[in-house]
């Protein structure tokens, strides 16, 4: 109870008091002296009743004074008690609070409108770096740097301009280093409940705000792996028939990696049954449901490789229990790699076939036991069950045959020191039936310390003995080859020299009757030709032009068979040059503009001689074969077949059918009328044969009306 209202109290209780005194007294006066009046008439009776009434009256009010001084004095005495028990209890609660406040872990503090300290606990103090005296009456700008001031003091004053409490994060430098305070502000009221100031509870929240961040974070990273790796991750809630056996699975979550291998859409696949998204899943053979459904149930973890045929991919898993009727799975994808295990096993199978079809045998040294590891087929070859056969360096020394066990080894140590590149030798075994058996031996180290010493060589046996045999066969053969093809050349060479002969000879003895057959015609005509008849000048003319035709065909075989006889030189042979050369004789002879392109710097090897008469005879024809067109042109460019590089002749003239093209290089064989272009074909033939005396190749390309293009490469 407050000081003025106790006060008040007391005054209202002997104002009260006073009254009833008062209005007592006043009613004895009035009315007892009527009463006495009335009932005593005897003036002595009267006087003696009087006095009665007197005493009377003084010991009524003494007593009622008494009754009502004590009632007011109980009430006192009981408005004193209550009183001092108030004053108790709030020193009482002032002391709880203060002690609340000293001992605190947390900031404490009320400021006043202008936002000085009034109140700052020992925490409070400690951040801020001083005792609390020196803070008070003091602001924010005095503790703390001008930036965070200003906004502790935007806060107050939305506390002091709403009335309301707020709940904020600040992160402030305090004397502690920088902390986070998570802090209640709210309005100081007086007791007319006027806004006086703030006060306030700071908790330093620093560990705990660095602790979530780092739960944040983590669960940041965590959520990145489940989301990113490229295993699959899915978790199912099993779903139960009536028995309690598992009849489906709800797919609870997954991630990327299940979505990858499925082909499944994660945001519409969550929270659906596995049946209803891959249709047929219960059908499958791997029993995907009852496999998790059990994991789900008994807490007992699988790990295991299946194959899907309904998803047809293989996978390797591992589930495990995940909680109530949950099941965590994690798969990875392995088709790739069962397929590369399955093409390595039939890879192997078909070496294994090979080396058996081969009579080659694996081995597997070490070069440090002398232990080797052997296939089959290499004890299979010397005559061993391969089950029971056992191979080493030694007892492979022991099977060499004497003549061969010096070099084999000294080549196989000279390998093993590195003073040969390759380790590839022939030698003779002994069999388990005592016989010699050659074999080929190829070799590889494989592996080697850290100071360069080998380790491990792998290598390979084969059964050679057939071949052996082959070529003590052909080594006969050849003895008595070799006699043979000397003698068959001597003939060739006696029958291309009377081939020549014989073509001179021809060509010679068929000129002198060919010259007087046209002589003597062309003098009966110029003598005689006014008296002959038409019919006898037609058959004159016939028989000059017989005889002139036989005379170019003459030629062509002096020149067919000359093209390739004689020494084949070893030139550097400039075809630009050359083409230059022969493009403008023709110019010259007959009168023709055509257009010439020669690529520069074209050079082959090879009997410049010959390589000339090629190339004049393509030129010529080239020349020939575009005199019907309206725009000649004529290309000498560089050309490529079969790896080899050489030149090409290209013109824009008559063409040929490229299905008559196996005519072209032979002897007298024609692709167009006389009447159109003259000649006797014999060209492209010498043009074949100079280039395979090169050892070069001739191909051709052409369109009707649009062409054609020779390419000679030479090695």
């Amino acid at each position: 109870m407050k000081p003025s209202n106790a006060r008040s109290r007391i005054t209202s209780g002997a104002l009260r008091v006073a009254l009833v005194y008062a209005v007592f007294a006043g009613l004895w006066i009035l009315l007892s002296d009527r009463v006495m009046g009335f009932l005593f008439l005897d003036p002595r009776a009267l006087v003696q009743a009087s006095m009665l009434k007197g005493w009377f009256f003084v010991a009524v009010t003494t007593l009622l004074l008494y009754v009502l001084v004590r009632r007011l004095v109980a009430k006192l005495s009981a408005a004193h008690r209550r009183e001092r028990v108030e004053v108790e209890e709030k020193e009482r609660a002032q002391q709880l609070l203060t002690a609340i406040v000293k001992s605190s872990n947390d900031a404490i503090f009320a400021k006043d409108e202008q936002g000085r300290y009034l109140l700052v606990n020992d925490a409070a103090a400690r951040y801020m770096g001083h005792s609390a005296e020196v803070f008070l009456g003091q602001d924010d700008g005095a503790v703390f740097p001008a930036e965070q001031a200003t906004l502790i003091r935007g806060i107050d004053q939305r506390v002091l301009v709403s009335g309301q409490t707020e709940t904020n994060e600040e992160r402030l430098d305090t004397a502690l280093g920088e902390r986070v305070f998570l802090a209640t502000k709210g309005p100081l009221r007086d007791a007319q409940g006027g806004i006086q100031g703030t006060f306030g509870i700071s908790r330093d929240i620093t560990e705990r705000t660095a602790a979530k961040q780092l739960l944040v974070e983590s669960e940041a990273r965590y959520r990145s792996l489940f989301e990113n790796m490229n295993t699959g991750f899915v978790l199912f809630e099993v779903v139960l028939d009536g028995q309690g056996a598992p009849q489906d699975l709800v797919i609870l979550a997954a991630n990327q990696g299940f979505a990858d291998v499925t082909g499944l859409d994660l945001v519409t696949v969550c929270g659906q049954r596995l049946t209803h998204v891959v249709p047929g899943i219960e059908a499958d053979a791997a029993d995907w449901i009852g496999t998790y459904g059990r994991v789900a149930l008994t807490g007992e973890p699988r790990q295991f490789e299946q194959g899907s045929e309904r998803l047809g991919c293989y996978f390797s898993v591992s589930a495990f229990r995940a909680g109530e009727r949950q099941c965590a799975v994690t798969f990875l994808d392995i088709t790739g790699r069962r397929k590369t295990e399955q093409a390595l096993h039939d890879s192997e199978e078909r070496l294994r076939l090979a080396l058996a079809a081969a009579s080659q045998g694996l081995y597997d040294l070490n070069l440090q036991t002398g232990e080797a590891t052997v296939s089959p087929e290499y004890a299979a070859m010397l005559g061993y069950d391969p089950a029971e056969f056992r191979e080493s360096l030694d007892s492979w020394r022991e099977r060499l045959h004497p003549d061969d066990r010096a070099p084999v080894l000294t080549t196989l140590d000279d390998y093993l020191a590195g003073r040969l590149p390759s380790y590839h030798v022939e030698f003779r075994l002994r069999t388990r039936e005592g016989r010699w058996k050659w074999i080929l031996s190829l070799g590889q180290i494989e592996q080697r310390c850290a100071d360069g010493k080998p380790l491990r060589m792998l290598g390979t046996h084969t059964d050679i003995d057939p071949l052996k045999s082959a070529e003590a066969t052909l080594r006969d053969i050849n003895a008595t080859l070799e006699a043979r093809v000397a003698a068959r050349t001597a003939e060739l060479s006696v029958a291309n020299r009377e081939l020549e002969t014989f073509a001179y000879a021809v060509s010679h003895d068929l000129r002198a009757p060919l010259r007087a057959l046209s002589g003597y015609s062309q003098a009966l005509q110029e003598d005689f030709g006014d008296t002959l008849p038409a019919p006898a000048k037609a058959y004159l003319n016939r028989i000059h032009q017989a005889a002139t035709k036989m005379g170019e065909l003459i030629e062509g075989i002096l020149a067919l068979s000359q093209s390739t006889q004689g020494e084949l030189r070893h030139d550097r042979v400039d075809i630009s040059a050359l083409a230059r050369q022969r493009l403008g004789q023709l110019a010259e002879e007959t009168g023709r503009v055509l257009q010439v392109e020669i690529e520069e710097g074209l050079v082959v090897n090879g009997d410049e001689r010959m390589l000339s008469s090629a190339l004049t005879n393509l030129l010529d024809n080239a020349w020939k074969y575009t005199g019907a067109t309206a725009s000649p042109s004529i290309r000498v460019h560089a050309c490529e077949a079969h790896g080899l590089r050489g030149f090409s002749v290209s013109d824009n003239g008559a063409g040929f059918d490229m299905q008559h093209a196996d005519r072209l290089f032979q002897p007298f064989q024609r692709l167009h009328r006389e009447d159109q272009f003259p000649g006797i074909g014999v060209g492209l033939a010498t043009v074949q044969r100079i280039v395979q005396r090169h050892g070069g190749e001739i191909t051709a390309h052409a369109v009707p009306g649009q062409g054609a293009r020779f390419c000679i490469v030479l090695p």
